[in-house]
């Protein structure tokens, strides 16, 4: 009965946020209530912030599934597993899942950068997974300030190239191969991992 509930659930969420991205889409971010995407989804406005705080929500809903995904397959670790390349096997799937719903996440990406109000909004989508990036590469370090500079530096590096990922694929390439532009920006950075971490 739980997974019933969980996926109906989940139905409903997905099923307000594509109304909302072909809402913003067509008549733009800031011009779209939240009684408007309410009534695109056919559920009640009380509906709509059971499950999004804000119109922002919405948009980096996506973003948030990405960083569960990542974070399933980080639970899944082995012990001779490296934290290099359990990052490769997490960000690997990611792709895989941006690749299974491209369209939708263009379209979102398009609102993104169509929007000032959202791309601040955006930095603190970044501060999560910086956050998760801390939270997995810190313990290879040592616990003073030059480890905590590399465990930063790494996180932050790992983000602003995810970053720049999505942006290429989204804004040039979005019928190049996702995957094989991961394992592209993989090697690209590859040299920023701590060496414990490798």
């Amino acid at each position: 009965m739980v997974d019933l509930v969980n996926r109906r659930a989940a139905q409903t969420r997905a099923e307000i946020v594509e109304a909302a991205i072909a809402l913003f889409t067509a008549q733009g971010f800031d011009d779209t209530s939240m009684s408007d995407v309410a009534a695109a989804a056919g559920v009640s406005r009380r509906t709509v912030y059971r499950y999004f705080e804000t119109k922002d929500d919405l948009v980096f809903e996506a973003p948030r599934r990405w960083l569960q995904v990542l974070n399933a397959v980080l639970d899944t670790r082995s012990d001779e597993e490296s934290t290099r390349d359990l990052y490769r096997r997490s960000i690997l799937e990611v792709a895989a899942h941006i690749e299974a719903d491209a369209a939708a996440v263009l379209a979102a990406f398009d609102v993104l950068m169509s929007s000032p109000s959202l791309l601040g909004r955006h930095g603190r989508s970044d501060a999560e997974w910086t956050a998760r990036y801390l939270e997995l590469i810190g313990p290879d370090v040592e616990p003073d300030i030059d480890g905590a500079l590399s465990a930063t530096t790494a996180a932050m590096t790992l983000v602003a190239a995810q970053n720049a990922l999505i942006a290429v694929w989204a804004t040039g390439q979005p019928q190049a191969d996702l995957i094989a532009m991961t394992h592209a920006m993989l090697g690209q950075i590859d040299s920023i991992w701590p060496p414990r971490s490798r």
